[in-house]
């Protein structure tokens, strides 16, 4: 099936394999499930039931952990294998595909797992659906671009939990259009047109980036090969 993907296949086939066999991408892989679990914190305890923002706030982890907790550490992922990708044939726009096709198709399964809220009400599954849409379009390319300033390796066979090896101060400043964005846009358009209103705008937001992707990821794979050896450099300081 995956071979069907033509020229990205074999980027995703590594990707996949990176993922399964580590410890860390694994539990980043496992704990994005968990995190449709935050949608029962979001609309029963009081402190938040009550608050659409924050409800929208948990709807955007709900569908968007894997992208966010993934996404945020490309591509340090590579470390171990960056400088010999780097000497091969390399196409950097099908590496970066294959990072997107992965987050892409992650937060669409999150979000068919998260049918079940439903059950909260009609009004909480439009945030969740609004957020499902920003995280399908904006939250990939947010992190694919963020990650072009990423030169922190990864040990990738170091422990998930608690770990923050590779954590640097651009994967602080990418949560901020992710997390943050979508807040303010619904508290705007919220109040002077109303609820249905700012859960199109933000679900524009993520339909706009998507169909802008190509466009997008070009302007992204330039500031990849722009910052190409500053991040070989990079990775290998932290040997």
């Amino acid at each position: 099936m995956i071979d069907k993907l033509g020229d990205v296949a074999p980027f995703i086939k590594n990707d996949i394999r990176l993922i399964w066999r580590n410890k860390r991408t694994r539990t980043v892989f496992l704990m994005s499930f968990l995190f449709l679990l935050i949608g029962l914190v979001f609309f029963t305890v009081k402190t938040y039931k009550d608050s659409e923002i924050w409800q929208l706030y948990g709807c955007i982890f709900l569908t968007g952990g894997f992208a966010m907790n993934y996404g945020q550490f490309v591509p340090a992922w590579d470390s171990e294998h960056y400088r010999m990708l780097m000497t091969q044939n390399f196409s950097y726009r099908k590496f970066l595909d294959s990072k997107w096709f992965l987050m892409v198709v992650m937060t669409i399964i999150l979000f068919v797992l998260s049918t079940p809220y439903i059950y909260f009400g009609f009004d909480k599954y439009l945030l969740i659906v609004a957020g499902f849409f920003f995280n399908l379009g904006f939250t990939p390319l947010v992190m694919l671009y963020m990650g072009a300033f990423n030169k922190k390796r990864i040990d990738l066979n170091a422990s998930g939990f608690g770990n923050t090896q590779g954590t640097s101060a651009a994967q602080f400043l990418v949560m901020i259009p992710v997390l943050i964005l979508p807040m303010i846009i619904y508290a705007i358009v919220n109040h002077f047109f109303g609820f249905n209103t700012a859960v199109i705008v933000i679900a524009g937001v993520g339909v706009i980036s998507f169909l802008s992707k190509n466009r997008l990821m070009n302007l992204i794979e330039e500031k990849y090969q722009q910052n190409k050896y500053k991040t070989l450099h990079g990775f290998k300081q932290s040997e």
